[in-house]
């Protein structure tokens, strides 16, 4: 039997530390226990990496929290992931999730939000935080009708780390798939042997991603089968983030078995004294406008995280979107009620609490 207490400590509050960051990239909750009773936290700045400061969170005095929310019982965290250095469309977010809690209900529910959505201003809503990630609150609370909160983001390359420095997961893939064009990082000006002549003819008769899969040095095929899956941190990247294999739909399934899979090897690794060290090592690559006095608050009001119940809402086509294209071609979703129209958005996110 797992021994959940280490000293004065319950080993499960560490490992809601690390699976709170990991959930930017995948399905979870627990964001604002980052720090309960854990000697390192962030220190504020929306602007850069945060960079753990010994024993901010013990000395920390708690900051006042909305009235508003605080009566109303309910706080909305919108937690980013984004390429970085290294990537094409390094601020582009991947993962858009909105953690809604209510702790007067003692409910929680996790809203996934297609980065494919077109918003207003004409782009994606990945594009929202092009100009700073706490940019993002503003449409995202616009397309779902709650206010957002507080923000945490991290990039793809701590995502590799950490996976790589837990020795691996192991997910349980919930759908055979293959994805025949999934980008390799560095490739994508490659002409593939093209003249610029032929490079031209093509770009007469394709667009979007049409065009790009012309030119097949620029990806590489990828395969899981359905079922137990060892990964190592670049794997464990493509899975998640694999668009062509089935939909974004698809890929938030993925990204949920990501999250088990890094809870485990967390429980996992609780005796061996690495856990603290995972840790630390996540939250040197993590931006948000949480702090320590702020988190300390959270804690309070929000009371044991074992009393609520958890519900993943996905706004889908099978729901409240449809699925075009934009004036260039480009793939997106739009609501059914009509462009930039959320109304119906709302009503469904609403009434799946």
């Amino acid at each position: 039997m797992l021994n959940i207490f280490e000293g004065d400590r319950p080993i499960w509050q560490n490992i809601l530390i690390g699976v709170g960051l990991f959930m930017v990239f995948v399905i979870g909750f627990g964001v604002p226990y980052l720090a309960f009773n854990f000697g390192k936290v962030f220190t504020k700045n929306p602007f850069r990496q945060i960079l753990p400061t010994p024993n901010i969170y013990a000395k920390a005095t708690p900051k006042p929290i909305d009235q508003i929310n605080q009566s109303k019982g309910t706080y909305n965290v919108l937690l980013l992931g984004y390429g970085g250095d290294g990537h094409d469309g390094a601020l582009l977010t991947d993962s858009i999730i909105v953690i809604h809690v209510d702790t007067i209900t003692k409910k929680a529910a996790l809203i996934s939000i297609p980065r494919d959505l077109w918003v207003s201003g004409n782009h994606k809503i990945n594009a929202a935080g092009i100009n700073g990630f706490q940019n993002s609150g503003p449409v995202v609370q616009n397309v779902i009708g709650l206010p957002i909160n507080y923000y945490v983001s991290v990039d793809f390359g701590g995502f590799i780390k950490i996976i790589d420095d837990l020795g691996g997961i192991t997910v349980q893939v919930p759908k055979t798939f293959d994805d025949p064009f999934y980008p390799i990082t560095g490739q994508e000006n490659n002409v593939c042997g093209y003249s610029n002549d032929q490079v031209n003819a093509l770009k007469a008769q394709y667009s979007g991603t049409a065009l790009e899969e012309q030119f097949p040095c620029r990806f590489e095929h990828l395969h899981f089968d359905v079922g137990s899956a060892n990964l190592d941190g670049v794997t464990a990247l493509k899975f998640s983030r694999s668009r062509h294999g089935d939909s974004d739909f698809g890929r938030s399934l993925r990204q949920f078995a990501v999250l088990t899979g890094v809870e485990n090897k967390l429980i996992s690794l609780n005796a061996t004294g690495k856990l603290n060290d995972i840790i630390n090592t996540v939250s040197q690559i993590v931006r948000t406008d949480l702090d320590a006095g702020t988190i300390k608050s959270l804690i309070a009001v929000f009371g044991d995280p074992k009393a609520y119940t958890i519900k993943q809402i996905q706004l889908t086509t099978d729901n409240v979107l449809n699925q075009g294209t934009a004036a260039d071609g480009e793939y997106i979703l739009y609501p059914k009620a009509g462009m930039f129209e959320y109304s119906e958005v709302q009503k469904y996110v609403s009434g799946s609490f």
